[in-house]
């Protein structure tokens, strides 16, 4: 799996992502993720465009939930774009579709009671 930063604008970081995320690769999408996020305390929105995955194993599917409750207690909205077929249907038959591809409304920090460390 690789990451690619494209059209970051001072509020959102969008990342996309290619290959497989799976067991062996998720350690490196989280450490790109908190990168990005730790670089820059203004951003609001977290993009992670999927078009470009092949393989999403459970690890993979427990990274994405990883980083969307993370970026939820940070206030970042997150958004996870291009899902492929193989992708949605691990989404689906785990209920996690709606979750992690609904439009999630970024808070401040201040408003959970949590901010990023």
């Amino acid at each position: 799996m690789t990451t690619s930063s494209h059209g970051t604008g001072p509020h959102a970081v969008h990342l996309a992502l290619t290959g497989d995320l799976d067991f062996d690769t998720c350690a490196e999408l989280l450490r790109r993720v908190r990168t990005a996020l730790g670089a820059r305390r203004e951003v609001t929105d977290l993009h992670l465009d999927c078009r470009e995955l092949n393989l999403v194993d459970s690890m993979g599917l427990s990274t994405l939930l990883e980083i969307h409750r993370s970026a939820g207690l940070d206030g970042v909205a997150f958004h996870l774009e291009g899902v492929g077929p193989a992708l949605r249907r691990l989404l689906e038959l785990t209920g996690t579709y709606a979750y992690l591809t609904s439009p999630q409304r970024a808070g401040s920090p201040a408003e959970s009671g949590h901010g990023r460390t």
